[in-house]
């Protein structure tokens, strides 16, 4: 009887450890992030050697542990018997070490949720979420407000704040090194500033800081300059807010810059004091050949030479600029690092088939907690709490659409986690049912 307890203890000790390991993992991600690797490499270890095999009984599981023999399979094609022509002389290494950007997400998504399979432990994560993120604004001010330039490194490199010049970085980047990385990091995690608002409203003490925290997170995200990241802080004012104020309030601003630039009596031309990232969607138009036109055409070219094993994973910047482009007359060249598309990316790296599976599996999980949400009638706590993580799972395939983030190491892993928790959510809605 001893002898059982002892072991029953020693496992419920030794998965606390592994979730102790992954939140400190998780509040370093945007920071440290190789410190923070560790931590949740640990956790990882920690959280397979607890669940072993039983993850297979999950139809998602089993499918992404598939589709990464799938991947695997065609990367040694592309490697070894299928060579492009165009990468006869690529390091054979190269493909392989490409597939990291891949692999590592899609063993965390499944290894995480041992730690967020209860609405409890999506609560503390998403208060380490959110207080690693103080950090990134922080930085981001300081960029800002003192242009103070770095890179400043600790550990012999081992951790870079990057903080490059604004004219460089054409927006707000801080300790990233791309503005849209930066942009991304605080408009998906916006909502959980948003949720802890809600649920701070009638605390005095509380709900000042995070009011702060809030602000803040919006004025940088339109500071960064970034598109996509002003459409996923919009997204989600539209998730939590409403669509009618949201209409409202740019229906208001629409009539002011009018006002302040066409009446005689004021005489200001509002245009010169509004951030870069509105003038900038002012000047996009979709029917010429855009970059982002540009690269979609190219990429689906490539695509539909080999549909099914693709061309090895990370080799679209090689094959891209080895000639100019020619779907862009009158051949302007654009050096393009990706396809700037997330089903694109897959498509073009492991073929299409692997590409529609992935992306089902997403799209799947979205979904279906989604449809928990909406079949919940409490609007409590915890109600608020999965409306944040699904509005940061939304906002995460809206900037994917035309961006590819992912391939920074710290969004790899903190998609991987987000994902992992969404899932979490329609699992325990459906043990709940199975208790009751």
């Amino acid at each position: 009887m001893l002898t059982n307890n002892f072991f029953k203890y020693s496992k419920k000790n030794y998965l606390n450890i592994g979730k102790y390991s992954f939140l400190i993992g998780v509040f370093l991600l945007p920071t440290a992030f190789a410190i923070s690797g560790l931590f949740l490499l640990f956790s990882l270890v920690l959280s397979f050697s607890k669940i072993k095999f039983s993850f297979l009984k999950e139809k998602i599981n089993l499918s992404l542990f598939v589709v990464i023999g799938l991947i695997i399979f065609t990367s040694f094609i592309n490697n070894i018997y299928l060579i492009p022509t165009i990468l006869k002389d690529l390091e054979s290494s190269y493909i392989w070490l490409n597939l990291f950007n891949w692999i590592p997400a899609l063993i965390g998504f499944i290894g995480f949720q041992s730690y967020v399979k209860s609405q409890e432990d999506r609560l503390i994560l998403s208060k380490f979420l959110l207080s690693g993120t103080v950090p990134v604004i922080a930085s981001c001010l300081i960029q800002l407000f003192f242009d103070l330039q770095g890179p400043f490194e600790i550990l012999n490199g081992l951790i870079i704040w990057f903080h490059k010049p604004l004219e460089i970085t054409g927006g707000v980047s801080g300790l990233f090194s791309n503005r849209n990385y930066a942009g991304f990091w605080l408009s998906v995690n916006l909502p959980f500033a948003f949720y802890f608002l809600k649920k701070n409203l009638k605390c005095k003490i509380r709900i000042l800081p995070i009011l702060l925290i809030s602000f803040l997170m919006m004025y940088l995200i339109i500071y960064t300059n970034s598109k996509n990241a002003l459409l996923g802080m919009i997204s989600t004012l539209i998730i939590f807010v409403g669509i009618k104020f949201i209409i409202l309030f740019f229906a208001i601003l629409i009539v002011l810059i009018l006002a302040l630039t066409f009446l005689p009596i004021i005489n200001i031309n509002i245009v010169e004091y509004l951030p870069e990232v509105f003038l900038r969607i002012r000047g996009l138009n979709f029917f010429i050949n855009t970059p982002r036109i540009v690269v979609f055409r190219s990429a689906i070219n490539y695509i539909l030479q080999r549909p099914f094993l693709g061309w090895g994973s990370g080799t679209f910047a090689l094959i891209f600029l080895v000639k100019e482009n020619m779907w862009n007359p009158p051949f302007v060249f654009h050096k393009f690092q990706h396809t700037h598309n997330l089903f694109l990316e897959m498509a073009f790296n492991f073929g299409i088939p692997i590409a529609v599976t992935l992306t089902t599996i997403a799209f799947f999980i979205l979904f279906k907690a989604l449809k928990v949400l909406l079949s919940n009638q409490s609007k409590d706590d915890f109600y608020i709490l999965d409306k944040a993580w699904i509005a940061s799972g939304i906002v995460v395939f809206l900037i994917h659409l035309s961006d590819l983030p992912f391939y920074d190491g710290r969004i790899n892993m903190f998609i991987c986690i987000l994902f992992s928790g969404i899932r979490s959510i329609s699992l325990s809605r459906n043990s709940l049912k199975i208790c009751n």
